[in-house]
């Protein structure tokens, strides 16, 4: 009835080992783990430079669109200057003044000197009450501008002291690299943004 004792020199410890998973399947369980790893950064990556990138091009065209708004301040400020300063200059001078010394941005967008710039003018060069001709274009992109008509017989002049009232309307649709060739007709963009596609600018100065 007696517990039999182990054997002298007989230590448990020595010949008691606890199972371990093979290595093969260590290996494989680590592999694992770091494919699943780097497959959840990839997406995560695609998902975060997607949005990066479509906020890095808007961000680009909008600062484009400004550039192109205070060029047509710019232009506009200038013509109505020079309108006020060459009180019988015609219409068409005028126009082809401010299209002269415009940011080509603006003044050759779409290839062709003027095409996207409307132009009104509002004086009283005719005499009596100020009136307003519009659609003016300029088509001379050339540097230096044109020169003024010079005032005498026949030629009508603004009185002295009458406001000169330039308005100008930027068609910005082929500035607009976003819309690419279709212009206006891929708008809004992705279907969620809506980019200005005309720019209006109006200057008045007195005639001198």
């Amino acid at each position: 009835g007696r517990e039999r004792e182990p054997p002298v020199g007989y230590d448990m410890k020595q010949n008691y080992t606890i199972p371990k998973a093979p290595s093969v399947m260590r290996s494989r369980m680590g592999s694992l783990r770091l494919f699943v790893t780097r497959g959840q950064a990839a997406v995560e990556f695609a998902l975060v430079a997607t949005v990066a990138m479509i906020v890095l091009f808007v961000a680009v065209q909008l600062a484009l669109i400004g550039e192109d708004a205070l060029a047509l301040g710019q232009m506009n400020y200038q013509g109505a200057r020079w309108a006020a300063v060459n009180t019988c200059a015609l219409d068409t001078e005028i126009a082809n003044y401010i299209v002269s010394v415009g940011s080509p941005s603006v003044t050759k967008s779409g290839g062709t000197c003027g095409t996207q710039i409307t132009i009104s003018i509002t004086d009283s060069s005719v005499g009596g009450a100020p009136t307003t001709r519009t659609p003016i274009k300029g088509t001379a992109c050339t540097n230096p501008p044109p020169s003024p008509t010079a005032c005498g017989a026949g030629v009508n002049q603004r009185p002295f002291g009458t406001p000169v009232k330039i308005n100008l309307s930027f068609d910005a649709t082929k500035a607009i690299f976003l819309y690419g060739a279709g212009g206006a007709t891929n708008k809004p963009w992705m279907g969620l943004i809506n980019l200005p596609t005309t720019l209006t600018s109006t200057e008045t100065a007195m005639a001198e």
